[in-house]
Formats: C-alpha cells, sequence, structure tokens
C-alpha cells in the first residue's frame, strides 16, 4: 500500500535489481498502466493510488524512476507524459482539430481497403472507393491512418471499482483523436484537441483514486 501524506513530490532512480519488486509491488492492488506505443520505441508507465498518496513508476531507455506524492499530484504527472509524448513524435497538433467531415461509419475491413488504396496513390481507386462507401471526400484522419498514427496511447485500469476501464487515443501528425467501435464493429473518429486528451487522462487518475479508495 502506498502511505504518507507528503505535499512535494519524490523521484528516485530504481535499480535493475528491484523492479522486479517495485513491479510486483504497485500491480498487487488496483493500479493503472499507461502504455505509448511509437513508431520506435515503447513506454510503459505503472500507477498506484492509495492511502492519498501514489506511486508511479516510469521506465525510459536509460533507467527508470518511481515518482511519489500525495494522489491529487497523480493527475498532473500523467498529464505530462502527454507533453513528453508529442515532443518524442514531433507531432505538433492544433489547439484545435481539423473540421471533421460528414462520413458513414467504415467497416473495419473498409477502412484497411481504403488506407491501402490511399499508399497505393491512385487516385481513380481513390475516387471509386470513396464513391462507393457514400464519403464526401476523404477525411485528414483517414490519410494519417493510412501512414500509421506517430503514437497510440492506451489507458487502462486493473482491480477495485475501475477493473476493465480502458481506452485507446491515437496521436497523428495533426491531431489527437479515438476511434470508436459501435455495437455492429463499425468505426467512427472523434478528432480531440490536447486539452480534451489532457483532460480524460486527468479524469483517468481521478478514476484511479476512486478505484483504490473503494478497494481500501
Amino acid at each position: 500500500m502506498v502511505t504518507g501524506q507528503a505535499q512535494e513530490l519524490t523521484a528516485r532512480v530504481v535499480a535493475p535489481g528491484e523492479m522486479e519488486d517495485v513491479v510486483r509491488r504497485l500491480a498487487g492492488g488496483p493500479h493503472a498502466m499507461v502504455a505509448a506505443s511509437m513508431r520506435t520505441r515503447e513506454l510503459t508507465a505503472l500507477a498506484r493510488a492509495s492511502g492519498g498518496a501514489f506511486e508511479l513508476l516510469i521506465p525510459s531507455e536509460s533507467d527508470a524512476r518511481l515518482i511519489s506524492g500525495p494522489a491529487a499530484r497523480l493527475g498532473a504527472e500523467l498529464v505530462g507524459l502527454i507533453t513528453t509524448l508529442e515532443q518524442a513524435t514531433g507531432a505538433t497538433p492544433p489547439d484545435e482539430p481539423p473540421p471533421a467531415v460528414d462520413m458513414p461509419p467504415l467497416a473495419p475491413g473498409e477502412l484497411l481497403a481504403l488506407a491501402e488504396v490511399i499508399r497505393e496513390g491512385d487516385s481513380e481507386r481513390l475516387d471509386a472507393a470513396l464513391e462507393e462507401l457514400e464519403m464526401p471526400g476523404l477525411p485528414w484522419w483517414v490519410t494519417q491512418f493510412a501512414w500509421g498514427a506517430e503514437a497510440i496511447l492506451t489507458l487502462q485500469l486493473t482491480g477495485g471499482s475501475g477493473d476493465g476501464f480502458a481506452t485507446m487515443l491515437h496521436l497523428f501528425t495533426d491531431g489527437w483523436g479515438r476511434l470508436h467501435a459501435d455495437a455492429d464493429d463499425d468505426l467512427t473518429f472523434q478528432p480531440m484537441t490536447t486539452i480534451e486528451v489532457q483532460a480524460r487522462v486527468s479524469a483517468f487518475a481521478a478514476l484511479l483514486q476512486e478505484s483504490s479508495d473503494g478497494d481500501d
């Protein structure tokens, strides 16, 4: 259990020999995983909040840091990872996302087929595909999806009252967004600003704290 009511954050480097024990301890109760998959590397942070305090394990290519402090500060620490992610990928999301294009939901196979046509660069086939799918134009995110997201951010809670909560966000060159599957598995895309992503991450941290409080 995380203990202590210190008002300041503390951070230390975790020695390789103790990494397994730290991970086991953090994962021993309700905990959160924040995973960022980028083109060339991955980052997975592990967080636990209990007793009014939090611990956050952030591995890097050179070492791993364990940050601890009052639970109310966890949201700000996780939001900081969003800035780190944007800087690491070189993405520069605008203050407002590009305007949405009115389009029907796409089946997963339709989206993948459309992405393949985009990569091939055949404008005639692309026009035919858009007409067949009854799409008035090509949304910016579909074009960037075809070439791969700059990063995929996954937030997941395990244990406690929030057990099973998970969400996945995509970071493209021109902005953030979330692919949503409906009951028929058809896909739509919700563009998001950096501020909206930060708000979602802050809410995720609060959900971890509530989940942990209910488990104490």
